[in-house]
């Protein structure tokens, strides 16, 4: 069998998947990512990107194809069939806590996994991404020096062997690799909820024209669905039966489910032709540990959560820029391993509140009687920041004055929905000038580590220059307020940073603050070099 090597083998070529195949991309790293199924799925299924995703894939370059491939978040209307008039329509947006001054990017933006895989596909081929599909992981075997993984063909049925420095497992809730490991699962577990998925094609575009991003909540005498827009002429049909009444997804028969969609559209006289039936039901499961030696899961294999609130493939997207720049440091020699560790320290709290968070407000309706949280309580149903941002890391890889670095699993919330610039938390979008045009200080993210420095702290570009060779990092530096390289167009530097204008901010690859300095002082490259030995895990104190 042909043995090739490569920096990361990533299984699973979903949003967590391909998304981690870009990072690394924009890091000089050149993964293998590997898919069993034949192709891109067609299905809507993780339809909306919350602003925190959006700003990851701005990150990488692409928010105009992503605006282009979608549209405003979706909508709920409800109605008696697909052909009567609405009855009522919800609009989630007013449902969420969120101000302009938050994100350069919308809260939501409608662009479901049948528009966002092929986009991420298209983009890690461009930039020189191997990505292969029909291939699946039959066994791997790891030790000190790295994965030795057998890979199928499952179109020829050919095996060969490729060795990576990590395995990364995005193969989704039911993870191969997981299970391979040993590692458990924690949470409630499949929750008594089924559903039938019956995706159909029909001529109904003129009943959904203007509203292919929405839902249609549909409810008569007959039956009671969700429809949801695939492509053209491709819907979805979400209907929810009953184990306990004596219903079983066998019941579910093409003709069945023909019948159904029929009623539910409204108009007998259309045409409707059944593609595919399938069964679900939603979990909350959380694995103990995303990392065993070279084998790190994220997505889905790390953490399941119910749609209710949609954050599944947005944790699983941010997770995914959150180890992309530590696996990147340490393969580039950057960093000590010991960084990776923080992927544990910094993400498992950030996935279990997630989780939990998924089974407030209205999913709490579906939670086994007696049910009781492990983290949180689960009747505490917080405003969507919470999740989104809300949160800030301690790990090694954060230096701050009032944050120790903590090994218990717990997330630790912001006391308000704001962001000011502490280490640990993303960094503050403010709206700056850049030859003419204004920026955001999410747009000077760009897979480097950045400096932000004040109005009067030209010292410190001084020293991030110097720290840049001495150090070998990619750095950049930049000073912002008035005559500053960058103007500060909300003049809110100190309030919205935390810092005075002779202070700075270091950024990590992720957006997260790392480190700041409120004011100045007077041994500025000493001080940067020790802070990224830190991070970096060069060393363990900070003299």
């Amino acid at each position: 069998m042909t043995q090739k090597r490569v920096p990361v083998l990533i299984v699973g070529a979903g949003g967590a998947g391909l998304s981690l195949s870009l990072l690394l991309l924009q890091q000089g790293i050149h993964p293998l990512l590997i898919e069993r199924r034949t192709e891109i799925s067609i299905y809507p299924r993780a339809r909306n990107l919350n602003f925190r995703t959006l700003e990851v894939l701005r990150s990488l370059g692409l928010a105009a194809e992503v605006r282009g491939a979608g549209t405003r978040i979706s909508q709920v209307v409800f109605k008696e069939t697909l052909a009567s008039k609405p009855e009522q329509i919800l609009d989630p947006t007013t449902l969420m806590h969120h101000e302009e001054a938050l994100s350069p990017d919308p809260f939501g933006w409608h662009c479901p996994q049948s528009r966002l895989e092929p986009l991420l596909w298209a983009s890690a081929k461009q930039r020189g991404g191997d990505v292969r599909y029909s291939t699946q992981l039959i066994s791997f075997i790891q030790d000190d020096s790295g994965v030795t993984a057998t890979l199928e063909d499952r179109t020829t049925g050919r095996q060969y062997v490729i060795q990576s420095d990590y395995l990364v497992a995005a193969d989704g809730a039911h993870s191969h690799i997981r299970e391979a490991l040993a590692i458990p699962t924690q949470g409630v577990g499949v929750l008594p909820e089924h559903f039938i998925f019956v995706y159909f094609r029909a001529p109904w575009q003129e009943l959904i024209a203007g509203r292919e991003a929405d839902g249609f909540m549909i409810k008569n005498a007959d039956v009671e669905g969700i429809f949801l827009v695939a492509k053209g002429d491709l819907g979805m049909f979400l209907i929810t039966y009953r184990p306990a009444l004596g219903e079983s997804f066998q019941d579910f028969t093409s003709e069945h489910c023909n019948e159904l969609v029929q009623k539910a559209i409204g108009k007998p006289e259309m045409e409707v032709s059944i593609v595919d039936i399938a069964s679900w039901q939603p979990a909350e499961s959380v694995a103990s540990q995303f990392q065993q030696g070279r084998v790190f899961l994220v997505g889905d294999a790390a953490h399941t959560m119910p749609a209710y609130k949609g954050l599944g493939v947005n944790t699983a997207i941010q997770s995914a820029q959150n180890l992309g720049w530590k696996l990147a440091a340490v393969i580039h020699g950057q960093a000590a391993p010991q960084l990776l560790r923080t992927y544990q320290q910094e993400r498992h709290p950030v996935g279990w509140f997630a989780a939990r968070q998924s089974l407030t407000g209205p999913g709490a309706a579906w939670l086994p009687k007696g049910t009781k949280s492990e983290h949180l309580p689960l009747e505490k149903d917080l405003p969507l920041f919470y999740p989104i941002v809300g949160y800030r890391y301690r790990s090694q890889a954060i230096l701050s004055e009032d944050a120790a670095v903590s090994s218990q699993d717990e997330i630790v919330l912001l006391d308000r929905e704001e962001l000011t610039g502490l280490p640990g938390t993303r960094v503050p979008h403010l709206w700056l000038q850049q030859q003419g045009q204004r920026i955001s200080t999410l747009d000077l993210l760009d897979g480097r580590f950045v400096l932000l420095v004040g109005s009067n702290g030209a010292f410190w570009c001084e020293a991030a220059a110097a720290v840049k060779v001495s150090l070998g990092i990619d750095l950049m530096a930049y000073r912002i307020g008035p005559d500053a390289d960058l103007p500060d167009l909300e003049n809110g530097w100190t309030a919205k940073m935390g810092v005075s204008p002779e202070g700075a901010v270091l950024v990590r690859p992720d957006g997260f603050v790392a480190w700041h300095s409120r004011t100045f002082t007077a041994s500025a490259e000493s001080v940067l070099e020790q802070v990224f030995s830190h991070i970096l895990g060069r060393s363990t104190t900070l003299s």
